[in-house]
Order: C-alpha cells, then sequence, then structure tokens
C-alpha cells in the first residue's frame, strides 16, 4: 500500500508543477496587443472623466501584478468638477485579473505619482463651493474603487500652486454612492492631514444627502465634524463641530484675511450643532472661548474677502482689554484705528453680559448692539451699570476712508464720581453722584486733528459732593494762592450743573453754578483738551443779592481764578470786579 501511496503523491505533485507552470506562462505573456490595450483604457477613462485621456509610450503591461504604467494626461474634463487638466509623469492603472485573463478591460485602483492638477479658469463661485459634493457624486460613477494622488500639486490656470505635496486616497468602496477619504497636503504653508467619511447618498426633496464625518487637523486649525452633508447647487450640511483655532488672527492671514497684529483673538474655540450652506457656517446654540471669554448662543460665520460675523452672545463676564490695547500698541506712522477689528470685518452682534471690565474700570451687567459694514461702525448701548449708575447711548464710527468721522451722543446717570474717575485714571480729586449727557462729535485724520475738530454739547449736573478747593482760605485773605487739588479741605456741595460746549478742541463751559453751605458760586472756564489746560473764574454770591435772583453772582465779591495744568493747577483769589466794565465773552476758537 504504501509504494501506491506515493506513486499518486508524485503523481499529484507533478500535475499541479505542470499547472503552476501554465498559469505563469499566461500571466507573464503579454496581455494582447498593447495599442488596443491602450486605446481601450484611453477610451474608458475618456468617458469617465468626460475628456480626453493619453497614455504616450512607453506603456507597460503586466500581468503580476496586474497593471498598466507609464505617463498619463487628461485635459478638458468636463465631468471632473473644477479641473480642467491633469498631468502625471507616471502613474499605475491596477487591471481586474480574472477580466484581463478573459480579454477584458476593468479598473480596481489608480495612482498617479507626482500629478500637477491645473484648475478650471473663471470657475463660477457656486460650482467652486460645491467641488467636495461633485468630487464625491463623480467619484461615486468611476469605474474603479479607488484613486491614489501622490505628492501632486494643485494650481490655477495663472499664478502660483493651491496646494502642494498632495497625498491623497479616495475609495469609492465598491460604487455604492460612499466615499473614503484620507490625506494631506501643504496650504500657504501649512501643513493640513485630514480624512473623510461619506456614506451613501439618499435622495431628498432638495438634492442628495448622506451622512459624513470629517476631521481636519493644522497648526491654524483643528476641526470635527459629524453629521450629513446635503448636496445641491451649494454644498451645506448640519451636524455637530468641535473647532480649535488657537491665534484667529493667524488662520485668517492663512486663508487671505490679513488683520493688524494684536494681542486678542487668542485661544479660540467653537463647540455645537451647526448646519452650512455655502460659505455660511451657524451656530444655533453653540459655546465659545477666545481670550478668556465665555460665550454661549448664535453665531453665524461667512467666508469672504471681508468675513462677515452675525449672532446674538451671552456672556457671563466680558473682558475688552485685548481689544483696546491695539490702540497704545499700535505704531506711530499706522494708519489712524488700523487696530480697530470691525475695520476689517462685517459684523451684526447683539451682546449681552452680566459683568463688562475694561482695564480699571469695572462694569456690571448689561447689553448693546454692534453693526459693521465696509469700515462704517455704529454700536447702541442699552442700561449698562457703570460705577453705580446707568450708561445709554450711541457710537458712531466711520473707518472707511483716511478721514475718520466719529459721534457720540449719551448719558450717563447718578454714577459715583471719585470711583469712576479713579479707574479711568484722571486726577481731579472730585466726589460725588454725577449725570453727564454729551452728544459730541469729530473727524480727521489724526490724534490731533480728531482733537481739534471736536464739537458738540455736554451738559453735567452733580449732587452731595466735593470740589477738590479750598474756598474758604482762598477767599479769606486778600493774597491767598495755592498750587494744586486741596483734598484734605474741599469744599463740599450740595448741587453743582455745568452747560458747556465743545469747539476747536476745547471745553468751554459758559454757565457753571454751584450751591456750597447755603451760597450759592458762579463762574465759566474752559479746558484746552490737547494742552490738559484748565482757564477758570469762579465768583461767591452777593452778600446783598436775592437768593431768588436770576443770577445772584453779580461780581462785587471777591472770586477765584483756576488756571495752568489740570492735573496742579494754580488758584489764587481775585478782586471784585468793576460792576462798569463789561466782561467780555470767551473766544471759544481759542487755541
Amino acid at each position: 500500500m504504501r509504494p501506491r501511496q506515493s506513486i499518486w503523491k508524485w503523481l499529484l505533485a507533478v500535475l499541479l508543477a505542470v499547472i503552476a507552470v501554465g498559469v505563469l506562462v499566461l500571466l507573464l505573456r503579454p496581455a494582447g496587443p498593447p495599442a488596443d490595450l491602450r486605446d481601450r483604457v484611453e477610451a474608458s477613462l475618456s468617458d469617465w472623466t468626460g475628456g480626453t485621456v493619453r497614455l504616450p509610450e512607453p506603456l507597460s503591461v503586466r500581468y503580476l501584478p496586474p497593471s498598466i504604467e507609464g505617463a498619463f494626461s487628461l485635459s478638458g474634463a468636463e465631468k471632473l468638477p473644477s479641473v480642467q487638466a491633469v498631468t502625471a509623469p507616471k502613474f499605475r492603472l491596477t487591471l481586474s485579473l480574472p477580466d484581463l485573463l478573459l480579454g477584458n478591460v476593468s479598473f480596481s485602483a489608480l495612482r498617479l505619482d507626482g500629478p500637477t492638477l491645473t484648475l478650471k479658469p473663471g470657475e463660477d463661485a457656486r460650482t467652486a463651493k460645491a467641488v467636495l459634493g461633485k468630487l464625491t457624486a463623480f467619484m461615486a460613477g468611476a469605474p474603479l474603487e479607488s484613486v491614489r494622488i501622490h505628492r501632486g500639486v494643485v494650481e490655477p490656470a495663472t499664478g502660483q500652486p493651491l496646494l502642494r505635496k498632495l497625498d491623497l486616497r479616495l475609495n469609492t468602496r465598491g460604487q455604492s454612492g460612499a466615499l473614503e477619504a484620507v490625506g494631506s497636503f501643504v496650504f500657504n504653508g501649512e501643513q493640513v492631514t485630514f480624512s473623510m467619511d461619506r456614506g451613501r447618498t439618499r435622495e431628498t426633496e432638495d438634492g442628495q444627502s448622506s451622512p459624513l464625518t470629517l476631521k481636519v487637523t493644522s497648526a491654524p486649525l483643528t476641526a470635527r465634524f459629524a453629521g450629513t452633508m446635503q448636496l445641491g447647487d451649494e454644498l451645506g450640511g448640519e451636524g455637530r463641530l468641535e473647532a480649535n483655532l488657537p491665534d484667529i488672527r493667524r488662520f485668517l492671514a492663512w486663508v487671505g484675511v490679513v488683520l493688524p497684529e494684536g494681542e486678542s483673538l487668542k485661544d479660540a474655540s467653537a463647540t455645537g450643532r451647526v448646519h452650512w450652506l455655502g460659505p455660511t457656517l451657524t451656530f444655533d446654540d453653540g459655546t465659545f472661548d477666545f481670550d478668556g471669554n465665555e460665550a454661549v448662543g448664535l453665531l453665524a460665520l461667512t467666508a469672504g474677502p471681508r468675513p462677515r460675523i452675525d449672532g446674538t452672545l451671552d456672556f457671563e463676564t466680558l473682558s475688552l482689554d485685548p481689544y483696546l490695547s491695539g490702540a497704545s500698541a499700535s505704531r506711530a506712522n499706522a494708519p489712524l484705528f488700523d487696530w480697530v477689528l470691525l475695520k476689517h470685518l462685517d459684523a451684526d452682534l447683539r451682546v449681552s453680559t452680566g459683568r463688562l471690565s475694561a482695564g480699571a474700570l469695572q462694569l456690571g451687567g448689561g447689553g448693546l448692539t454692534i453693526n459693521a459694514k465696509n469700515g462704517v461702525i455704529s454700536s447702541e448701548i442699552g442700561s449698562l451699570e457703570i460705577c453705580g449708575g446707568q450708561a445709554e447711548g450711541r457710537f458712531d464710527l466711520d473707518l472707511s476712508s483716511s478721514r475718520v468721522e466719529a459721534a457720540l451722543a449719551g448719558s450717563l446717570a447718578d454714577v459715583a464720581i471719585d470711583s469712576c474717575r479713579q479707574s479711568l485714571g484722571l486726577g481731579v480729586p472730585i466726589t460725588g453722584s454725577g449725570t453727564v449727557n454729551a452728544d459730541v462729535s469729530t473727524g480727521g485724520t489724526s490724534h490731533e486733528e480728531l482733537i481739534r475738530g471736536l464739537a458738540g454739547t455736554v451738559a453735567v449736573t452733580a449732587k452731595d459732593g466735593t470740589l477738590p478747593i479750598d474756598l474758604t482760605t482762598l477767599l479769606s485773605k486778600p493774597d491767598a494762592e495755592a498750587t494744586g487739588w486741596s483734598e484734605g479741605a474741599a469744599t463740599p456741595f450740595s448741587e453743582l450743573k455745568a452747560d458747556c460746549s465743545l469747539s476747536a478742541g476745547h471745553l468751554w463751559c459758559q454757565s457753571f453754578h454751584m450751591t456750597t453751605g447755603g451760597q450759592p458760586v458762579s463762574g465759566a472756564g474752559g479746558l484746552d483738551i490737547a494742552r490738559q489746560t484748565l482757564d477758570w473764574d469762579l465768583r461767591m454770591a452777593d452778600s446783598e443779592a436775592s437768593p431768588d435772583a436770576d443770577d445772584p453772582v453779580s461780581g462785587t465779591e471777591p472770586g477765584i481764578t483756576i488756571n495752568g495744568s489740570l492735573t496742579a493747577p494754580e488758584m489764587a483769589r481775585a478782586p471784585a470786579a468793576d460792576p462798569e466794565v463789561a466782561v467780555p465773552e470767551q473766544d471759544t476758537e481759542k487755541q
């Protein structure tokens, strides 16, 4: 029995060897006439792309592995979105071995090494926005399952390359309408890696919809999205998005929108449910962090040469310090207000906060609206708590040209004067509760011109406070004088009123009345805003005048002059004026 079993083993081994040799010979022989095979491959790829595919000589055809290798060129691809032409010094098209043995041609994979993809000139903007959707639809109808691009370049019809070192693997997963994409590229000097998994497409009333998972990683941006994608005239979708931007200015510069340098817009993140259509991405109920501030609400971002921001945001606390520091950090020769972010963006925002801070000024809760378009900015403040009182008003700023135009109309009601002036660093130690109503405008191309251009009205009222002037001492001696404000011997008042006007950089208060110790004090004076100097004349009430008179201060009593630096003025007792000599009016145009 053993010899007979050994004979059968040898016969089986010889048979298998013969079969193997036959298969090997069959596989290694040329796959038919190369010209015929090339024509069939070119025709199939041309039909798929809607263009003209050329596979020039030399062309290699192999069975192990079953493939065609050589150079590749594609032109006039009508079905391929946004791409006008593709050239590659080397390609490899993997064929189906069973079909090839039967004399048929079918593909399983295409690899392009070092290709150059040239974009179509004048591509319609709406089509460009839907490139991803058109690409997935294009790949869904591919006569192969995968496409691999290695170290490719994407460039416009004219100009510098858009993408470099493009490595991309597309998999149609059996032409089920699904698509997987994994790869990386260099865009504007930054390395980007990404992965995308698009599920099977289904028809909807608005077009086509498919599940989508997308991840993008780069130094300027890291983002994850999971949801659905809508394919129509424009690319859209909805789902959950998590995005992190270490520096928003760097990100915007990366995509072509350059903002002035600054310390704001750092450490930003956004998380929430989103929907997008074309260039607009909207967080319906998102959470946002930037510059240490956290907000919740609705936010819509629209990409473009001038990005646009629309939204309603609620902050628990909001610090304005990062956005105000640009004023002091800007270069001396920089355009006026170039650091203002809203000069470079369009916006329509409604903001509310439980607490607001700006430098040393700590504010309470309140709300404001901000609108900006093409450099024209307007903001309205409603019931903002400040220094124990309320602020309301409107501020307009036109930065659309080299000449800046600004206007402010508003009021501060019942503010604690001392705490406010300390927070603002003002050197006049006046106390009390005050109200200010202002309607002021200006214009110019420099800070000096803006100051000289100030015009408008300012009305001030205060009560139950102190004025840093020792009236008793100054009026008790004919030669009395003092330098600087007096804090230790300040004069208390029950009421103070001043009606002032702004003109040519001067604040001129033509009417000043103060009640102290039952005796009125009146006067007039001005402030040179640029030089920070004072020129005032105060008079006590006439001892014989009736308190009910229209102007109980007749000038027959001695008065006080205040002149010099705002922080440390010179004060002196002034003799009683000669009633026969008329007092000339203040020149409001005085420089």
